[in-house]
């Protein structure tokens, strides 16, 4: 259901929808797929995800040539979703058109999704709730799309010179910058917990919508999971997620923050800004074990058992890697930037070469937090 996606989506996000909707029409498509989204994802509509892609020259002008191409060789387009939703009358929620007449006006037809275009709204709106956002903007929607390797769009913009990594730091960068004054950002206990609510409400609510057809319709089902298991599920599947995201998005607003004080204040001693960085990777770290114990002991009561000082020791030291792992690709993008503008091209390579190791370094690290925390939560049954 895209109920909640659309419920949430911004005026610029659905801006962003009805310019794919327009540019499916255009090319004579019979379904919205993530080309005709990364198109209008190029747009002055689009904002941070706009600036991004135009970082990379990735433009309107040069999606649409590329686009065009595409069609022209006849590559294989995306799938439609499989439950093909009716949008003749306008998406939920929101008054949207999308239905488009012919010349002559006697005829109409209804405009539905790829599968994966589905799946891109949906990752978009878990983005908004990994940053504790209540709403969901264009550059959630561009971080969803470039989960999906396979899709249109992300194959675009590889063919088009971009970096699907880099991008999403991009996006990542230019986010802490514009809500780097937001007094209203909520802080990553509140973000965690209010996000993982929201999940386990929804995934709930589909569980009780299925148990009432099952009455209603007399069809006899197998046993479905009561509310704890859920909640267990929800937790081991999504915090690692929100962990993640909240930690890099932190790092960022840490950075704006530092330049923000460099500007005010004639530039800061490196010893200072060290100190502030360590006295925020702890204060992260003591944040991170904070929610989970509430989560865990207040929130939901989910397990009999706690976790242990060693097992938040073990999550607290992966974190602290992940924060200053970031923060050397933070420093090393900034230079690799710096030698981008003086064409340095040796410089380039050296520096490229130093970004996919320590990308190889946080994609592992990444990795063994998401283990460490589906090890702890699963060898605890819910109660």
């Amino acid at each position: 259901m895209l109920d909640s996606v659309f419920e949430r989506s911004s005026d610029s996000l659905l801006q962003v929808m009805q310019l794919a909707l327009d540019e499916c029409i255009n090319l004579e498509h019979g379904y919205i797929c993530t080309d005709h989204i990364i198109t209008a994802l190029t747009s002055d509509y689009a904002g941070i995800a706009a600036e991004a892609l135009g970082s990379m020259k990735i433009d309107e002008e040069a999606v649409r040539k590329e686009l065009e191409e595409k069609v022209k060789s006849k590559m294989e387009s995306e799938l439609p979703f499989s439950g093909r939703p009716d949008l003749s009358s306008g998406l939920p929620s929101v008054t949207l058109p999308v239905v488009a007449h012919s010349a002559s006006g006697d005829t109409r037809k209804a405009y539905g999704m790829s599968d994966l275009t589905v799946q891109a709204l949906h990752r978009a709106y878990e983005y908004a709730l990994f940053l504790g956002l209540n709403y969901i903007n264009p550059e959630h929607l561009l971080l969803g799309i470039m989960d999906l390797k396979e899709c249109i769009a992300v194959r675009t913009i590889v063919d088009l010179g971009g970096n699907v990594d880099f991008l999403r730091k991009q996006i990542m960068m230019l986010m802490a910058k514009n809500l780097s004054s937001d007094s209203a950002l909520p802080g990553l206990k509140d973000a965690v917990v209010n996000g993982l609510r929201e999940l386990i409400d929804k995934h709930y609510r589909a569980i009780s919508t299925l148990q009432a057809l099952s009455v209603r319709s007399r069809h006899a089902l197998g046993s479905l999971p009561p509310r704890s298991e859920i909640v267990h599920m929800v937790c081991t599947g999504y915090v690692p997620d929100f962990l993640i995201n909240q930690m890099a998005f932190r790092r960022y607003l840490l950075e704006e923050t530092l330049n923000q004080l460099n500007c005010r204040v004639g530039g800061l001693e490196k010893e200072l800004s060290a100190s502030i960085i360590s006295a925020a990777a702890q204060s992260l770290r003591m944040e991170v074990r904070n929610s989970i114990e509430f989560m865990l002991a207040n929130e939901y009561r989910l397990f009999s058992q706690m976790l242990d000082d060693a097992e938040h020791d073990l999550i607290g030291s992966v974190i602290e890697d992940l924060w200053w792992a970031q923060g050397e690709e933070i420093a090393l993008n900034e230079l690799f930037s710096e030698a981008l503008d003086d064409h340095r091209r040796k410089h380039l390579l050296s520096l490229q070469e130093r970004r996919l190791e320590i990308n190889a370094r946080l994609s592992k690290l990444r990795e063994k937090l998401d283990e460490t925390i589906r090890h702890c939560f699963v060898k605890r049954a819910a109660t």
